[in-house]
């Protein structure tokens, strides 16, 4: 698809709750953080899987992102929790911005991307949040930051969150 394909369905749900009761909709429950590494692992594995179906670049509804979509907003995720634990590893109870997943699908038009080098990209991007990962000690856990709207995250309830949003999108795409 040449041309940008309409926005994707609006999501403004709190998915922080998943934090608390885990996610009927996709039966994520809270995992230990530690195995954040391990889970990442095994999503950029189910990612690569899914990359190399016939139709991945293809909208299962117009409003719905393809699976090509979703893994790029997935890569970006786990980007973002690699950035994010730096900063929190690096200062005290910083401030990042929020993520716009819709606007960053269309401002880098996942829907053209090459799904050997998305899956790649999502690979090497998990290698080097896992590195960032393996530099959090045992005190480190309950180290804090910010989103832009205030919501105030540990590093283990990060990991948490955002292993849910790769896992969850993952389960959209029956990965």
């Amino acid at each position: 698809m040449d041309t940008a394909p309409e926005p994707g369905m609006p999501d403004n749900r709190d998915w922080t709750t998943v934090l608390d009761g885990g996610c009927d909709e996709c039966g994520y429950t809270p995992h230990d953080p530690v195995t954040t590494s391990e889970r990442m692992t095994s999503a950029a594995e189910r990612w690569r899987t899914v990359l190399v179906r016939a139709g991945a670049a293809e909208r299962p509804a117009p409003r719905v992102w393809s699976p090509l979509e979703y893994a790029g907003h997935s890569r970006d995720l786990i980007g973002v929790l690699g950035d994010r634990l730096e900063a929190m590893l690096g200062g005290e109870n910083p401030t990042y911005a929020d993520l716009d997943g819709e606007a960053a699908v269309r401002e880098h038009a996942y829907w053209k991307a090459d799904p050997a080098d998305l899956s790649d990209q999502l690979a090497l991007d998990t290698e080097r949040t896992r590195g960032i990962l393996a530099g959090v000690g045992d005190d480190d856990w309950e180290r804090t930051g910010r989103r832009g709207d205030g919501y105030e995250f540990t590093i283990g309830s990060l990991c948490q969150y955002i292993v849910h949003d790769v896992e969850h999108h993952l389960h959209d795409v029956n990965g």
